[in-house]
């Protein structure tokens, strides 16, 4: 079997029952540390930022907001923390990314949005792989920015969806990106 085939089927085949989590925020030193200690997160260019974590057996989602579920007009920030059945190289991740990123589109935001992906790039690292798509979020033209880390056994996608009609659209990889990408450098495994 495919090493895509199995990573997109971990990354989609989620159990339905969830596991309560607590992560922790530091406001002292705007940090956020994932339930497991996996890895912290310093807050996302937010005023006042929440946070709500929840767990599958292998995926932990966070996503950070203003206010209670707002996320306009600042953007919806958020991590998902994928483990895999098994350990990939650098050379399977970077193979497998077209079908994960085609995945990952059309599933992450298949109740609430739908995006198509305009641009793309690899890191130079390629242990990253960064992509910008175009689409509608809860019913507001919005763009998705997202960047997919490898760590072996795990994966994490650290994107930021914000509305079009923001005073500082996203409108290609590296316009306007600098607060996101501040924020995706700030993201450590523990």
């Amino acid at each position: 079997m495919k090493i895509s085939t199995i990573f997109i089927g971990c990354l989609f085949l989620i159990s339905c029952s969830t596991i309560k989590l607590n992560g922790s925020m530091d406001f002292i030193n705007e940090t956020y540390t994932s339930p497991s200690k996996e890895f912290v997160v310093n807050f996302p260019p937010l005023v006042h930022p929440n946070a709500a974590d929840t767990a599958y057996p292998n995926q932990v989602f966070v996503d950070f907001f203003v206010g209670s579920g707002y996320w306009t007009p600042l953007g919806l920030h958020t991590i998902e923390w994928v483990k895999l059945p098994q350990k990939i190289t650098v050379e399977q991740f970077q193979e497998s990314l077209p079908n994960v990123i085609d995945e990952h589109v059309k599933n992450r935001f298949a109740t609430n949005g739908k995006f198509t992906v305009i641009e793309q790039k690899q890191i130079p690292n390629q242990e990253s792989h960064k992509f910008l798509a175009k689409g509608t979020y809860k019913g507001v033209s919005s763009t998705l920015i997202c960047t997919i880390k490898w760590y072996k056994d795990r994966i994490a996608f650290i994107s930021k969806v914000l509305p079009d009609d923001n005073h500082a659209p996203i409108k290609a990889l590296g316009v306007n990106t600098d607060g996101y990408n501040k924020w995706v450098q700030s993201f450590r495994v523990l």
